[in-house]
């Protein structure tokens, strides 16, 4: 299976959404899940790949009024392979819209997800982790693909320590426990610390892998989103797939070129997995 995991960035704009298609047709995937697609979007995707199967958040949402403002973003899964969509309700977090899931004929579930950034959403963004992580706890299907925008880790290192949103790193480089203090009555720093760190550290408990990390070492800095500060480029690993262990991945990558291109400021991560 190919798959292609990518935040398209919102983008409404016809040329744009034109030419992100273009790129991934390009590709020739499996499986293409895309994340911060709109209610607008969703339309452009469905039409330019009449020929796969497609389900959007839209589709499954028993609340579509409510999503608006910081409610706006779905995602959309497009396959060559027919797939039957399961209830995004049966996961328990805030916005059930922002994981999508479906089952291949063949058994194997695919989630993709957009937890929602904690510099805006707070506590949602942790509750979303906490959800999510305690379904798959439960969730004994022994295929399974995760992948997304998953807004963490802050950083890594080349021993494989991850660095939360849950942490704070000063000068010298020493890391201690720490949130914005914007949400210290909501949270602690400790549940933020585990909530992100089960799924993007401990993903093993769950029986799963990170397949770009599987293939390539802690050595590869590749990152999926880029900001500046002080005039430096920083990059983040936001985007994941992780899949069980059953799973043999045998290419996974980051695709700088569409970002390169300004067709959204994420750069997908695009895996072949046996």
């Amino acid at each position: 299976m190919k798959l292609i995991s990518w935040n398209i960035n919102s983008r409404s704009n016809k040329e744009i959404l034109q030419k992100q298609c273009d790129f991934l047709s390009s590709g020739d995937f499996d499986l293409i899940a895309l994340q911060e697609v709109t209610m607008q979007s969703q339309k452009y995707f469905k039409d330019y790949f009449v020929d796969h199967f497609s389900v959007s958040s839209f589709d499954l949402s028993k609340e579509v009024e409510s999503l608006k403002n910081n409610r706006k973003y779905g995602q959309i899964i497009i396959s060559k392979h027919q797939f039957k969509a399961l209830n995004p309700y049966r996961i328990k977090i805030p916005f059930p819209e922002r994981v999508l899931t479906i089952k291949l004929l063949n058994g194997t579930e695919i989630y993709t997800t957009h937890v929602p950034p904690g510099s805006s959403n707070g506590i949602i963004k942790i509750e979303h982790f906490e959800g999510l992580y305690k379904f798959l706890q439960k969730n004994p299907e022994p295929y399974k693909i995760l992948c997304g925008d998953f807004n963490s880790p802050k950083q890594e290192s080349l021993n494989g320590d991850v660095v939360t949103w849950g942490q704070k790193i000063n000068k010298s480089g020493e890391v201690r426990l720490a949130i914005n203090s914007k949400w210290k009555d909501d949270c602690s720093a400790e549940r933020w610390d585990l909530a992100e760190r089960n799924i993007i550290q401990n993903h093993e408990s769950l029986n799963m892998q990170d397949a770009f990390r599987a293939l390539n070492g802690y050595e590869d800095t590749s990152c999926s989103w880029f900001t500046k500060r002080n005039g430096v480029e920083l990059g983040r690993r936001y985007d994941h797939i992780f899949s069980s262990t059953n799973f043999n991945p045998t290419a996974c990558f980051y695709d700088q070129s569409p970002r390169l291109k300004g067709l959204s400021d994420h750069s997908p991560i695009i895996a072949e997995i046996e």
